[in-house]
């Protein structure tokens, strides 16, 4: 009995200490990541604005469905690193700059722009995601996270889906 009690204290601490490390961490964060790819920029952009062909390419993203307008622009609903999002874009520039926001239903919200410029025969993307984590436990545990992972990753995927 007393290893068990040792044991669910050590828990609590833990759990507190990560409370306590959220509390003491900006809600908001802003990361980005660049990488040139060996296509033109129609087609990249042909590509990450094919949001219903994304889970097929995109491995984080499992599921997507669309959800019709908001303020004019098409909404979806995303299912992503076991998270689900109602995402909407804001900026549709073809073939230079998409903004889409992930609306503020769940533990997190924030946008993610996507600069398309050319660079030779190919493109210079810039994915630039901004966070925001309300939740301080949430925020205590992205200590333990790379902020530009998920753009690096969708980056490595787009490169991948290209051929590049």
């Amino acid at each position: 009995m007393k290893w068990i009690l040792i044991v669910l204290g050590v828990l609590v601490a833990l759990v507190a200490v990560v409370f306590v490390v959220g509390l003491l961490r900006p809600k908001s964060h802003v990361a980005s990541h660049t990488v040139v790819l060996a296509a033109a920029p129609e087609s990249v952009w042909a590509v990450i604005t094919d949001f219903a062909r994304q889970p097929e390419w995109v491995p984080q993203i499992s599921r997507v469905e669309a959800a019709g307008e908001r303020d004019g622009m098409p909404q979806w609903r995303e299912w992503f690193d076991g998270f689900e999002a109602t995402v909407v874009i804001r900026t549709s520039d073809p073939p230079r700059l998409l903004v889409k926001e992930i609306l503020p239903t769940g533990p997190f919200h924030g946008s993610w722009t996507w600069e398309l410029s050319p660079e030779g025969t190919g493109t210079r993307l810039t994915i630039t995601e901004r966070g925001t984590v309300e939740n301080p436990f949430f925020r205590g545990m992205m200590v333990f996270h790379d902020n530009t992972k998920s753009a690096r990753d969708y980056a490595a995927a787009l490169e991948r889906r290209l051929g590049s």
